[in-house]
């Protein structure tokens, strides 16, 4: 694979109270008959309380902006839910007909960061956003008891199917990039549904650590073609700054990481010099786009790749 980079695409001015910094994790969604592209965003206030908003992008150059609504459309949850302190996007997904919305969200801690789950909100009649719980649809279990959400959902056969960030556990690193700092250790794993709501997973990671050196995975983003199901993920090492991994797998349970047939690497300069993280990849008539975020994982936005054929 060989992706061009067409620059960086949108980064909130500041302005809006709610919207003060970061674009993150990018998730586009095609509306054809209205010919546009809308990319759900996460992004944050002073507080680093995260809501989900959206841009519509014009299908034939998303380039062009089409439409910024300057509102959000999934705000925090009521005080002690899992997301009170933050729901940013994972996919959105036609389910049975209903638009959904999975999201991912942020709960604060005392002796870790933070936890975080994936909810879910549906649109309802009048084209708004709304909750579908109060608890995740991945919720924590024994295995995975700090972090399930970052899903990928596709419909496949009649069964919905989603890869999400799994959390192992939590490690103090020391390194040249983690000056004596909590982080998480992130493995994806595979889940199954028939109504997009109450998921069945299985324990095997579908993406393995190499090395020493990594200690987790970003937020993937699958897709199938005629043949294959396509991965892309966000590598993270305990010495260097996030990377974009891709894998491939002909069941969507068994993977082989191809690493170095991503194709998309840093810039020599500017806003992704340092970084890049958090692909997402939709295929719109015939041409093939990555939405993604660039250095400190969103804070100067996001940005658009085109595959090259």
């Amino acid at each position: 694979m060989e992706w061009i980079k067409k620059g960086q695409l949108f980064n909130p001015d500041g302005s809006l109270w709610w919207s003060k910094k970061y674009a993150l994790y990018p998730s586009p969604y095609y509306i054809p008959e209205k010919n546009i592209i809308r990319v759900f965003y996460g992004t944050v206030d002073d507080n680093f309380y995260g809501r989900t908003a959206f841009i519509d992008l014009d299908a034939d150059n998303p380039m062009i902006i089409k439409h910024d609504p300057k509102e959000f459309v999934i705000d925090l949850g009521i005080m002690g839910t899992f997301d009170d302190c933050g729901a940013t996007p994972a996919c959105a997904v036609n389910v049975k007909g209903k638009d959904f919305l999975y999201y991912s969200g942020f709960c604060r801690s005392h002796q870790s960061p933070y936890h975080i789950f994936s909810g879910l909100a549906i649109m309802n009649k009048d084209g708004k956003y709304e909750k579908y719980s109060k608890v995740p649809v991945l919720d924590r279990t024994n295995l995975e008891y700090f972090d399930r959400a970052g899903q990928s959902v596709l419909e496949d056969n009649g069964i919905y199917k989603s890869w999400y960030v799994s959390g192992v556990t939590w490690e103090t690193l020391n390194t040249k990039l983690f000056q004596n700092k909590k982080m998480p250790v992130h493995t994806i794993r595979y889940a199954t549904s028939i109504d997009g709501i109450n998921w069945t997973a299985l324990e095997k990671p579908s993406i393995e650590f190499e090395g020493d050196e990594e200690f987790g995975f970003g937020r993937p983003w699958v897709y199938k073609d005629e043949k294959l199901f396509r991965m892309w993920y966000s590598i993270r090492k305990k010495n260097l700054p996030y990377s974009m991994g891709y894998a491939e797998s002909i069941d969507g349970i068994n993977w082989v990481r191809k690493d170095n047939e991503v194709g998309i690497y840093v810039s020599d300069t500017g806003w992704d010099s340092e970084m890049i993280c958090y692909g997402a990849v939709l295929k719109v008539k015939n041409k093939t786009f990555m939405f993604y975020n660039g250095n400190n994982q969103g804070a100067t936005g996001f940005g658009l790749a085109e595959l090259k054929n």
